[in-house]
């Protein structure tokens, strides 16, 4: 596999809000997907947001990448879409009750009539 030339971040990525233990410890990436999001992941994210203008055609294929003009060509770029899916991707989420703040809203046989206990 050929040596990517995309600039090493200069200090690691760490996205503590969505991996609060780290890429490594979260289950979600083998501990080589860990070690490039960490080592490349603030200049993959200023590349994304165009902080960071590309230097090279890795720099500028990711850019491409992210932009949907190609595909995946790289681990670094697999590495790259996995944690955007997670990080960013919508959670579905499921609950058992409504969420209902009044129950006469939802249930025709509720009654807010007050008993009288004889």
């Amino acid at each position: 596999m050929k040596r990517l030339a995309i600039r090493p971040s200069a200090k690691p990525y760490i996205d503590r809000q969505k991996f609060p233990y780290g890429f490594r410890k979260s289950g979600d990436f083998s501990i080589a997907e860990a070690d490039l999001l960490t080592q490349y992941g603030k200049t993959l994210l200023q590349l994304e947001t165009g902080e960071l203008t590309p230097q090279n055609d890795d720099e500028t294929h990711f850019v491409d990448f992210i932009s949907g003009k190609v595909e995946v060509s790289n681990n670094l770029e697999k590495a790259w879409a996995k944690y955007v899916r997670l990080a960013r991707g919508k959670k579905h989420f499921y609950t058992l009750h409504s969420s209902a703040s009044n129950q006469s809203d939802y249930d025709d046989d509720y009654s807010d009539d007050e008993f009288d206990v004889a």
